[in-house]
Parts: structure tokens; C-alpha cells; sequence
């Protein structure tokens, strides 16, 4: 070998080594600048205050205690947005992401879905177009049916590999139905995990449902829990992409339009699919405050609905449609939070 080409070599190798101790360098100083910022939302809530969490790009970037400061801090930056800490609810998009028009007339933009919907019923001729899929996913023209059945939903059971999962068990039959291929286990797999409960600054916390999969999904040998509509929302966008739709502060009625547009409708419930006692609640300690849960928590498929009933697939009961009163079934579903995700027809 020439002197020239051990000298090339040479080069590339301290090359390699920079950039592999500026990549360690850079993933510290993003590690100390997430723990601060976690530190900050524990005091914050400690103190029984309201913490605004910046965002860019779905990346948290710092917390402040007042709106305004947070506001004039986000709108530094591009993509950038604003949640309520506790809340889980954006309040503030350098794009909002959804926007009503009537006619080809853009009405107004707003960051939540549920309140676009509420804003466009107003308007005749009206529309929802969501920006991340690039498509119209509501108008005032759709005819809704006084009943609507989705042929052909795959039933997956959770049992006996998923002692927890039905919540990826349900997607997985959206997905399914869909015609995306993957399973339940790789679901799990992919779920963002919380612990059920862990120790930071010598302070004792619970995982939260909000942000990924609490406690242990696969045995009931081990603390768990479930998982809220977020994390679910995020696996969907890995399969469906800009398509996925959460849906989550809509009224019941309006899973309708979706239902008759063919798009299956996953949703939190309970177990007995009726409102319970107060007593069957309690809340998990997690580091942005409390959060409301019952183990009763459950998920299904909804497929359709007529007069009387809400018909859905349930991973605990795979191998026929199963049915519930409407009424009851809508009650259910408002005390766990109104949570529901599908993907634009």
C-alpha cells in the first residue's frame, strides 16, 4: 500500500471519529435539555399550575407557566405549536391543520378537528379540508342513513397473546380492513410504552395513557393498564400516514358521516358498555398531573349503527358483530373521553 492511501485512510478514519463523538455530544445535550424540560413540567404541576408546552415538528422544545410568553416563544419558530399540559389538546398551530371553506370560499383554520366541524355546520355548502392528508374530509352534502352496516371487518381476537391489547388489537382489524397488512403483535411491539409506575427525583409516578402503552401489554402477571387515543393516533400515521384522522371531542353523531364512508371507527369504551359508578374511577400520579382511568377501560371496532344499537368488532369477543343500546354505548364513550380515530375516506 502507497504512503498516499495509508494517508487516506488515515483521514477517513479521524473523520469517522469526529462525527461520532459530535453525534454523542448532540444526543447528550438532547437527553440534559428533555430532562430539564420534564423537570419544569413537574414543578409546574407540583404547584398546581398551568403548564404550556412548545412544540416543533411534534418535538417538545421548552414549558412556560403563561400563555403569552409560550405564544411569543413558539412563534420564533417554524412548525411550531402550543399544548396545554395535562390537557392534551393543541391550542396553538403555526398551521392549523384543519380548515372550513364554503363553496371554494376559506372560511376559517383551526387546530382542532372538533371545533372545525362544529364552526362548518353552521354553513351551508360547507367543507373540512385536513392539510395533512391533502384532502376534503368532511361536507354539508353527505347524506347521512338512518342506518349503516361496513360489510367484511376482519375479526381479530387479543386473546391469549394480548392480555391488555385491545386497543392494538382493534386497530389492527381497522388496518386490516383497510388492507394494510400487519398484525397485532407487531402493533404491540410498536405502541409506545410507559411503566406503570417509576421513580423520578425520588418522587413516585404512574406511566401515562396519553403519551404510551402503561404498564405490561402482554401478560396479567405484571402492573398495566391501557393506552388513550395519542399513541394510537401516532401508530395509525405510521401505516396510513397524513390519512389518519383522530376524531377525539366530536360529537357521536358526527362518527357517522365516516361510517357511511366506509372508514371503521376505533374507539375507548368500558367493558360493561354503559356509564359506571364514580366509584370504578380513579387516577394514575403521572408526571403532568392526574389522570382519570378505570380498569374496566376497553376498545372496540365500530362498524355500524341503526335506530336502536351500535354494532362493533370486540377483540375480547372476536368471530361475530356484536351490539349494544345506543344510548348506553354513547354514554360509555363520553366518560372515557369521547376518544375515536379512523383514517379520511
Amino acid at each position: 500500500m502507497q504512503k498516499s492511501e495509508k494517508m487516506i485512510i488515515v483521514f477517513l478514519l479521524i473523520c469517522i471519529f469526529i462525527v461520532n463523538i459530535f453525534i454523542f455530544f448532540i444526543l447528550k445535550i438532547d437527553k440534559t435539555i428533555n430532562k430539564g424540560i420534564d423537570d419544569k413540567i413537574i414543578y409546574v404541576t407540583k404547584m398546581g399550575k398551568i403548564a404550556y408546552e412548545v412544540y416543533q415538528n411534534d418535538k417538545i422544545i421548552e414549558i412556560f407557566e403563561d400563555y403569552d410568553k409560550a405564544l411569543e416563544y413558539a412563534r420564533k419558530y417554524e412548525n411550531s405549536s402550543i399544548k396545554k399540559s395535562g390537557d392534551y389538546k393543541w391550542i396553538w398551530d403555526s398551521n392549523p391543520p384543519y380548515e372550513v371553506y364554503q363553496g371554494y370560499k376559506l372560511l376559517k383554520k383551526f387546530v382542532n378537528y372538533s371545533e372545525a366541524l362544529e364552526y362548518a355546520k353552521k354553513y351551508e355548502n360547507s367543507s373540512v379540508f385536513f392539510r395533512e392528508s391533502n384532502t376534503f374530509i368532511w361536507d354539508s352534502q353527505t347524506v347521512i342513513k338512518n342506518s349503516y352496516h361496513i360489510e367484511n371487518v376482519p375479526f381479530i381476537g387479543q386473546y391469549p397473546e394480548l392480555f391488555r391489547g385491545c386497543e392494538v388489537t382493534s386497530l389492527s382489524m381497522l388496518l386490516n380492513y383497510k388492507r394494510i397488512n400487519v398484525n397485532k403483535m407487531e402493533l404491540a411491539e410498536n405502541i409506545k410504552k410507559e411503566p406503570f409506575t417509576f421513580t423520578l427525583e425520588g418522587n413516585t409516578y404512574n406511566g401515562n395513557p396519553h403519551q404510551g402503552f402503561v404498564g405490561d401489554i402482554y401478560s396479567k402477571e405484571n402492573a398495566g393498564y391501557g393506552v388513550y387515543n395519542e399513541p394510537i393516533y401516532n401508530l395509525l400515521k405510521q401505516y396510513v400516514g397524513g390519512k389518519a384522522l383522530n376524531l377525539t371531542g366530536a360529537n357521536f353523531n358526527d362518527l357517522y358521516y365516516y361510517i357511511n364512508k366506509n372508514s371503521p371507527i376505533w374507539v375507548i369504551i368500558n367493558t360493561r358498555f354503559k356509564a359506571l359508578q364514580e366509584q370504578e374511577f380513579n387516577y394514575l400520579n403521572t408526571t403532568r398531573g392526574n389522570v382519570r382511568f378505570t380498569y374496566r377501560e376497553h376498545s372496540v371496532l365500530i362498524t355500524g349503527y341503526d335506530s336502536q344499537y351500535i354494532y362493533y368488532n370486540d377483540p375480547m369477543y372476536p368471530g361475530m358483530t356484536q351490539k349494544t343500546l345506543k344510548a348506553d354505548f354513547i354514554k360509555a364513550w363520553e366518560q372515557m373521553g369521547k376518544q375515536a380515530i379512523t383514517y379520511a375516506p
